[in-house]
């Protein structure tokens, strides 16, 4: 996770006088939701200035839009009717206010004289597209979303899928595998597109652009259509991701052509990690179709293997993949690495970057936030021990993998930093394997908000909170101290100590509503967001509410309006007897779901009288079936006041 002391974090964010936001680059500007495309510019409204070249001139699109490319790669479109000419490759350094329109985040026109917002620093070579592939353009590229590459300026190729329309601003799609892509032609450009044919090949060279949600080319000028090419390589894939040192390693790929693919080759190298060596080389085949494979054979005596693919056709051309080979490559490392070895910073250090920081790295470990529980499908964390630096969050943009709590898990990918929160970002969604199911959860580690929470290095405790970025904990009994936004956004914090807080933020809506005063013990996983440590419950269960007077160890399970008092035997054979408590009449339902959250049986449904119940499971399902052996829950609803789970275990 990286950090910064407060005199860095003031350098980041300056306002002058004149309300002109400094010292802030378009990637800063450029800032989207990763799973719904809003925008979500910290910059909105302000005014800003940034630098870089003209690769859209004006009256490409309408009068008034450019887009200009920073010298990172970087690009952002500008509204400006007023500006002066301007010519591919200008040099300009840009003033204006930040604003979305349809979804893209671009610099607007200021009040006033146009012309002042743009400041020429003179003519330069027009800028170069990056060469991306369809998959890298809607998706990213490691721990990045799609949505950061509107902006940029790229060189897509693909198969034609779906004809171009015949209105004035129509479009067409193109594809490579199962990954699709509109080109929207603008008809202010005037480019002839009557010879896209379906099945062609096709370069496109243009600004990535988006509309509402939807990632979009939109190329400039006829000669942005470029038909015909080399192969096309993508989809490529390793059989395993996550490999040891003994295993031989399969690269797939799929290549196509619109004349004939001839041949390809696969070149890999053992590497330490210094990005020297001498490649090798393997012919790869084809059984028919558009698949080619290579076996990359062991052993492997590095930390890591670098590799790329070229591909031939009958027009003599020549493709690499990634683009840049043999200066740029694929990586996969060999052996794991541990979760602590990634997560560990000493917290008497200013920074606390990961020393794995971009580095490739194989994980492995059990689940212990599922998929979509952690805020979002691309989503869930996963730990390899109990307590401190032993977890971390994994971002997979394609949210291809649907993994659940106590899934152990193989992990290939990059170590990443996402706004000071170490993430791992896989390969690619089938370099998430899962070994096995139902493992149980590493305990939760028991914590003080006051070291949870710590975020200050010269406080003299020798704790940081960053030690349970990502780790499962759970609070000793602590008292709710502020309670705003506690109705609309679950959110309220807690302390066990005078002077130390906690924010915990529900990731659900929560049944039970924070009261100043109200003592309780949270378990859940540490999130850093804003700059802020938050401890976030996945469910009501896992705020247990004790009195006002004292809390021990074990908090009391049974909430105001009721809740489970007894179940046993558990595990059990052939039935199992579930007791629960009404502290006053109520709607009551008492659910047995599978591990895999089907619904079972239902034991009780309906408005039911105070005090203690008794009913029995047998075992059966609704339609009286045995069920196998394994591992199920009981769900318990009381009113709106209770939702409580607990797991029963069927032995045979």
């Amino acid at each position: 996770m990286k950090k910064f002391t407060y005199g860095a974090l003031a350098l980041v964010f300056v306002v002058s006088s004149a309300g002109l936001a400094a010292a802030q680059t378009i990637d800063d500007i450029h800032v989207y939701d990763p799973v719904t495309g809003d925008p979500l510019s910290p910059y909105d409204g302000m005014v800003v200035t940034v630098e870089g070249r003209i690769f859209v001139v004006n009256n490409t699109y309408n009068g008034g839009t450019h887009y200009i490319l920073d010298d990172s790669g970087n690009g952002i479109n500008f509204y400006l009717p007023g500006a002066p000419p301007l010519n591919y490759g200008d040099r300009i350094q840009l003033v204006g206010p930040v604003h979305a329109y349809a979804g893209e985040i671009g610099i607007q026109t200021l009040t006033g004289d146009p012309a002042t917002q743009v400041n020429p620093l003179g003519s330069e070579a027009p800028p170069t597209p990056q060469v991306m592939t369809i998959a890298e353009v809607l998706y990213g590229v490691g721990a990045e979303n799609g949505y950061e590459n509107v902006g940029k300026f790229v060189d897509v190729t693909g198969t034609i899928a779906t004809l171009p329309g015949t209105a004035f601003n129509h479009q067409f799609t193109m594809h490579t595998g199962t990954d699709t892509i509109v080109v929207y032609i603008d008809g202010t450009t005037g480019i002839d597109d009557t010879g896209v044919a379906i099945g062609e090949t096709f370069r496109i060279i243009s600004p990535v652009v988006k509309y509402n949600a939807l990632i979009e080319l939109k190329p400039r000028r006829q000669a942005d259509l470029i038909e015909g090419s080399g192969p096309v390589v993508d989809n490529v894939n390793c059989n395993d991701w996550t490999p040891l040192s003994g295993d031989a390693i399969t690269v797939t790929a799929t290549i196509t052509d619109d004349v004939m693919v001839t041949g390809a080759t696969l070149y890999f190298r053992d590497d330490s990690g210094d990005s020297t060596g001498v490649f090798s080389s393997a012919v790869m085949s084809t059984a028919g179709g558009d698949t080619w494979s290579g076996v990359i054979a062991a052993p492997h005596n590095e930390r890591q293997v670098d590799f790329y693919i070229s591909a031939d056709d009958g027009d003599l051309n020549t493709t690499f993949y990634p683009a840049n080979a043999p200066a740029g490559w694929l990586e996969v490392a060999i052996g794991f690495t541990s979760i602590y070895d990634v997560q560990y910073a000493d917290p008497s250090l200013p920074g606390q970057n990961s020393a794995y920081y971009g580095r490739v790295v194989n994980l492995t470990g059990i689940v212990t936030v599922g998929t979509g529980d952690a805020g979002a499908a691309s989503k869930f964390l996963m730990q390899d021990a109990a307590g401190a630096f032993n977890g971390i969050l994994v971002y997979e943009s394609s949210s291809g993998n649907y993994v659940l709590a106590g899934d152990e898990v193989e992990v290939g990918g990059y170590i990443d930093d996402y706004y000071g929160l170490t993430e791992m970002a896989p390969h690619s969604a089938s370099a998430v394997e899962i070994l096995t199911f139902s493992n149980d959860l590493f305990a939760p580690a028991k914590v003080h908000c006051g070291i949870l929470n710590d975020d200050t290095l010269d406080d003299g405790d020798d704790v940081f909170g960053e030690a349970y970025e990502s780790v499962w904990v759970t609070t000793f009994g602590s008292t709710v101290v502020d309670t705003v936004g506690a109705d609309q956004y679950n959110t309220f914090k807690i302390s066990d100590a005078p002077g130390d807080t906690l924010v915990v933020d529900a990731i659900v809506d929560l049944i039970y509503v924070a009261q100043m005063g109200d003592v309780v013990g949270v378990t859940g996983f540490m999130d850093y967001a804003y700059g802020v440590f938050e401890l976030v419950p996945l469910q009501d269960e896992a705020i247990v509410v004790a009195s006002a007077t004292g809390v021990e160890d074990e908090l009391p399970q049974i909430l105001p309006a009721g809740g489970f008092s007894r179940i046993a035997p558990n595990p059990f054979n052939p039935k199992t007897e579930i007791r629960f408590v009404l502290t006053r009449d109520n709607l009551t339902q008492l659910n047995i779901y599978s591990i895999r959250g089907e619904l079972v049986r239902t034991l009780a449904s309906g408005r039911l009288e105070s005090g203690e119940h008794i009913v029995n499971w047998d075992g059966n399902d609704f339609s009286g079936q045995k069920v196998s052996s394994g591992t199920y829950f009981a769900r318990l609803r009381i009113g709106s006041e209770v939702l409580q789970v607990r797991k029963l275990m069927l032995v045979k």
